[in-house]
């Protein structure tokens, strides 16, 4: 009984309201049930009346009582399923909503929940919640009914009834054993669903690479162990299940022919009626089926409870990322960036430290260390992704945090090193940040884009979903850095950009760079020497700290570390080393780490 409260709670956790509408269901489910117990009864005045000989025409009465009976019992049940209806609705698009919007709250989740596990609960799990207030309402009036049918036993004769009970209590009890053992192994099947959904998502996402550096042997490999392992939960969980519908049932079955016996016996000796027999008889099938039916739904609310659990822990998870924004409505940005001994961590792993520097409006300021310094770590935080431990980031002197959403998100714009394009027209991807047709031309000409959007048949009305492979990455990159241009913000934040475009594109966008830091703060990680050399301003990284900053020159002389990285000839890394990477980066979920896998 406590497991089936907290049950229902934990629904109502999730989706607080619609409460009367859930105690309409369980009303429903009951007096449908009751109703239900009215048939047997015009059943056995009609088995009474033909027995005993009496006027036959008395006959019709019982007629009319089974079809007012099943009107009702039909009316009820149309009001259940109109309930049900509303109820489905609610659940799956507020419960839905609400995901959406703490998944949106809360970047860093994917490092703790996995990708697959957080795709299933929005597909599936959801969709439970409305079978577990009516898993609930089946359960707990089939119980009620139970109990009056065994009063009805009773009140025929207290031995039978005893017999009954005693026969159903013990089968309830091998049920609900075998049924915390079909849970178990259900949670079991759902974890090894997740992680190959992962690896899956993460195929998807990697096509290329894998193809290209021949992953995919080792890839099987891990997709094998866990498939393996999923084998093993599922096998077990329908060994339980194969008992629950083969064996156990057997018990009802004998006790169900015992039972007749004892009937019988009392009709030879005359202790009841052959009515009153046959009204009995069929109580006990309604006990049998009844049982069956709470005990399938016991079983179903055991493995809906794992599916709530699922989608609480989701809700329930508070990323380290400051959610909240200020009030601070000030939409006069000069774009003066200050890092102000800034330290960030994560589970206790420093990833900053002390990190103190300042982007000025119309410069360049370029980002350069070795991979895992803290580059994009920095990013992260003006995209306010991550939430500092200690120090300041400033904006115009105001802490990040104060300003109003709006203002900030406004401001702060940029473009990732794979750009993300709707799969929507060119005109719709553009319209994210400003509908205006002409902004939207005047961006695509400073970008160098305008020209190639024209020379298609559909020009702006193309759809990338289906002309995709119309444009290069240095044509999309720059597509991105147009709809970046149209949120009007002051300050553009580029991570790698020119990592993954051919020379000539590269240059193209450098050229973009330099002009864009004509009317905005332009920060930009990168390796690239050429990028390098146009900055205005370098910030050198190593594990996490500044360790040179500067004008160019200044810095070249001073940092060591800055000379190596900008006369370093960046070649492609080994199969071995892009293998573990990707393995790692695609399976830190998969593989049970215990620190989470950022891409610092």
């Amino acid at each position: 009984m406590k497991h089936f409260l907290e049950t229902i709670q934990s629904v109502f956790e999730i989706a607080p309201k619609k409460r009367f509408e859930v105690f309409e269901l369980f009303l429903s489910f009951m007096l449908y049930n009751l109703v239900s117990l009215l048939p047997p009864i015009a059943t056995a005045g009609i088995i009474s009346v033909i027995t005993q000989g009496s006027n036959f025409h008395a006959i019709w009465f019982y007629v009319i009582l089974f079809l007012l009976f099943y009107i009702i019992e039909y009316t009820l049940l149309a009001w259940k399923y109109y309930i049900y209806v509303t109820l489905s609705h609610y659940y799956y698009n507020t419960v839905q909503q609400k995901l959406f919007d703490h998944v949106i709250n809360n970047i860093s989740i994917t490092e703790k929940i996995s990708r697959g596990r957080i795709t299933d609960t929005f597909n599936e799990d959801i969709s439970y919640l409305i079978q577990t207030i009516n898993s609930a309402a089946i359960v707990l009036t089939g119980v009620i009914q139970l109990l009056i049918i065994f009063l009805i036993f009773a009140s025929y004769n207290v031995s039978i009834a005893v017999v009954a009970l005693l026969i159903d209590l013990f089968y309830i009890f091998l049920m609900s054993k075998n049924s915390k053992f079909v849970a178990k192994h259900f949670d079991g099947v759902r974890k090894y669903k997740d992680r190959l959904l992962d690896v899956l998502n993460e195929i998807l996402n990697n096509l290329r690479q894998i193809k290209t550096l021949n992953l995919m042997p080792i890839l099987n490999r891990k997709i094998s162990s866990n498939r393996n392992s999923f084998d093993a939960q599922f096998d077990k969980r329908y060994l339980y299940l194969t008992a629950r519908y083969c064996k156990i049932p057997m018990v009802i079955q004998v006790g169900k022919i015992i039972l007749y016996v004892l009937l019988a016996i009392l009709v030879f000796k005359n202790q009841i009626t052959i009515d009153k027999l046959v009204l009995l008889i069929s109580y006990y099938e309604m006990v049998v089926s009844n049982t069956n039916k709470t005990l399938e739904e016991l079983l179903n609310l055991s493995t809906y409870n794992i599916r709530l659990q699922r989608i609480k822990s989701i809700l329930n998870y508070t990323s380290y990322t400051k959610g909240s924004y200020g009030d601070l409505n000030n939409d006069y940005i000069n774009g003066d960036v200050l890092f102000d001994n800034v330290s960030f961590s994560i589970s206790g792993r420093e990833i900053l430290k002390n990190v103190s520097f300042e982007a000025k409006p119309n410069e360049i300021t370029a980002i350069v260390g070795r991979p895992g310094s803290g580059k994009t770590t920095i990013i992260n935080l003006l995209y306010r992704l991550y939430s500092i431990k200690s120090g300041n980031i400033l904006i115009d002197g105001e802490s990040i945090y104060h300003y109003s959403k709006k203002v900030y998100t406004t401001n702060v714009s940029g473009v990732f090193q794979k750009p993300l394009i709707f799969k929507m027209s060119i005109r719709d991807n553009l319209s994210v940040f400003d509908r205006s047709q002409k902004q939207q031309i005047n961006a695509c000409k400073r970008v160098g884009i305008y020209e190639k959007i024209l020379s298609l048949p559909r020009g702006f009305n193309t759809v990338l979903k289906e002309n995709r492979g119309l444009f290069t990455d240095g044509e999309l990159q720059k597509l991105a850095i147009a709809r970046a241009l149209l949120s009007k913000a002051e300050i553009l934040l580029f991570d790698e950009v020119t990592s993954n475009v051919d020379p000539e594109t590269s240059k193209e966008i450098i050229n973009i760079l330099e002009d864009l830091k004509e009317d905005h703060t332009v920060i930009i990680i990168t390796h690239k020497p050429e990028i390098m050399k146009i900055a205005d301003k370098i910030v050198v990284l190593d594990a996490g700290q500044v360790v040179a900053k500067g004008k160019n020159k200044e810095v070249f002389t001073k940092s060591p570390l800055y000379r190596t990285l900008r006369n370093a000839t960046f070649t492609k890394p080994s199969i071995d080393d892009e293998t573990e990477h990707i393995i790692e980066d695609s399976s830190s979920d998969f593989l049970a780490h215990d620190e989470p896998a950022l891409d610092l």
